[in-house]
């Protein structure tokens, strides 16, 4: 296939396990247009690739533009990852195997696409215009549906040998602890993800304990972010204690890694993260401390991201306009959008 090139619009998307964004960015960094969709995570790779379809063609419009004038996308995508095929090789939280993702969009877009792994597209954006602009040494976590991260040395992104480096929800923090979707029992996603908060706080209503998110797990089947920062505004003790909880192990989690990187900052996102807010990140900061003995001054930073949910989108955005532009100026970004 013959790809044209001009660089005026890339599409960035972000695939997560219970949302699609997807945004239209033009060359000076403007964010054009934002699109979300449900992701049908259980519903296997087609079904994905539609849902994929349909928020990126609402983008597209919105933006003003026809998808025959995107120059290229990028997508951001839980993994494992071969990210040179553009396959996702499996995922503990969407329903595919092998799946060539990158060459099906590409097929339908007409356009060449991009992918990486979700976090470390985020993560990319936060460094290069979002949180981390003022260090060269980070370590990125996003919390939400699970818990992923990615690691920046000296300016460049880890990906290590396999390019799926980074995973740090899955480290093991608690031996025989709760199973993970990745299969092993006590990954720091296992205990400190929304999935794990809603999971207990289902033990808890089982057990009859008092809480305003029992009701609301049972009608909508899940537990929005927005909706344990309420509980936890109006002091609701079970949504309290499992959030500290999370916050506890996700804290432990950081701290070992501050340990063996000795990182300038740290930064914290995701759905979690950025309905609690720096209530949240001080928690997780405080745990952090009590094990980051590499760290006596308390010099390494610890702070909330700050692009929400453009991160995804955009950070892919940039992992595209780079792969398949190199020479392009870094940027800043804006938006015309709220």
């Amino acid at each position: 296939m013959n790809f044209r090139w001009d660089p005026a619009l890339i599409l960035g998307i972000d695939l997560g396990g219970t949302k699609i964004l997807a945004g239209v960015v033009d060359r000076e960094g403007r964010i054009l247009s934002r699109a979300k969709r449900s992701t049908p995570a259980a519903q296997g790779g087609p079904a994905i690739v539609a849902a994929i379809m349909e928020c990126v063609r609402e983008a597209v419009q919105t933006a003003g533009a026809s998808l025959d004038q995107i120059a290229a996308a990028g997508l951001g995508s839980p993994g494992p990852l071969d990210a040179d095929a553009g396959v996702i090789l499996w995922s503990a939280n969407l329903n595919v195997r092998d799946f060539p993702i990158g060459p099906e969009l590409s097929q339908i877009l007409g356009c060449p696409v991009v992918l990486d792994n979700d976090v470390r597209v985020g993560g990319y954006a936060e460094y290069r215009l979002g949180a981390g602009q003022e260090y060269k040494n980070l370590i990125i976590a996003f919390v939400g549906t699970g818990i992923g991260g990615c690691v920046i040395v000296d300016g460049a992104m880890v990906a290590g040998s396999t390019r799926n480096a980074g995973e740090l929800g899955h480290t093991v923090i608690k031996t025989g602890g709760p199973r993970c979707g990745c299969g092993a029992r006590g990954c720091v996603e296992s205990l400190a993800s929304k999935t794990a908060i809603t999971r207990r706080i289902e033990k808890a209503v089982r057990k009859g304990l008092p809480t305003m998110l029992g009701e609301r797990i049972s009608r909508k089947g899940r537990l929005k972010s927005r909706d344990l920062a309420e509980a936890v505004m109006a002091n609701d003790l079970v949504a309290l204690n499992e959030v500290q909880r999370s916050a506890h192990f996700l804290g432990i989690g950081l701290g070992n890694l501050i340990n063996v990187l000795g990182p300038e900052a740290i930064v914290i996102g995701g759905g979690i993260a950025q309905a609690l807010g720096d209530t949240y990140v001080d928690m997780v900061r405080a745990s952090a401390r009590t094990i980051a003995i590499t760290d006596p001054g308390d010099t390494i930073v610890i702070r909330r991201a700050a692009l929400g949910d453009d991160a995804g989108f955009l950070g892919a955005a940039l992992f595209a306009r780079e792969r398949f532009r190199p020479s392009e100026t870094r940027y800043e970004v804006h938006s015309t959008t709220p």
